[in-house]
């Protein structure tokens, strides 16, 4: 048997875990620093392992023809930059990922695609209380690229596709 959870199962899951981390991020709770960033670093790691999930998943049914590609916009992405350029844009990154000059609009399959094949040494986010940016870095044919997406955008269009289990 050929089985999973569902696209918006695993939609609710990342909310989730982007709502707690921005708690923990914003210390909303009067946490202590060490607790605050053991919060993190435990909400950290199951994103991730929910945000792959996701990836690999959705990929492999829109490769199969089993949902479509939804075009709305879920981050922005440059795709020629340097790797000075790069490192700079990582830490100057301030949202909306909309008005970044030089920047196109990213939808969910190449959010996917990014996610993907992230370097996971040149990563970075932006957080506060409404706001959940993942800042990716990566290389494509030999062009540095950096993609910055939207955990909210990306959980509300994930929770547009159709929300079927796959099993025979």
């Amino acid at each position: 048997m050929w089985a999973r959870r569902t696209f918006h199962e695993c939609a609710e899951e990342l909310d989730a875990i982007s709502c707690d981390f921005r708690t923990a991020y914003t210390n909303r709770r009067g946490w202590d620093r060490s607790t605050c960033n053991r919060v993190m670093l435990e909400f950290s790691k199951r994103g991730v392992e929910v945000l792959r999930i996701l990836a690999l998943a959705i990929r492999s049914e829109q490769d199969h023809g089993l949902i479509d590609r939804d075009p709305a916009p879920v981050g922005a992405l440059s795709s020629n930059m340097t790797r000075d350029e790069v490192s700079v844009a990582i830490n100057r990154y301030r949202p909306p990922y909309s008005e970044l000059n030089g920047y196109r609009p990213l939808g969910l399959r190449q959010a996917l695609n990014k996610i993907a094949h992230a370097d996971p040494t040149r990563s970075s986010f932006f957080a506060d209380d409404n706001t959940h940016d993942l800042i990716l870095a990566g290389v494509d044919r030999g062009h540095e690229w950096l993609a910055v997406i939207s955990l909210i955008d990306l959980c509300r269009v994930i929770k547009r596709l159709p929300n079927a289990r796959t099993q025979r």
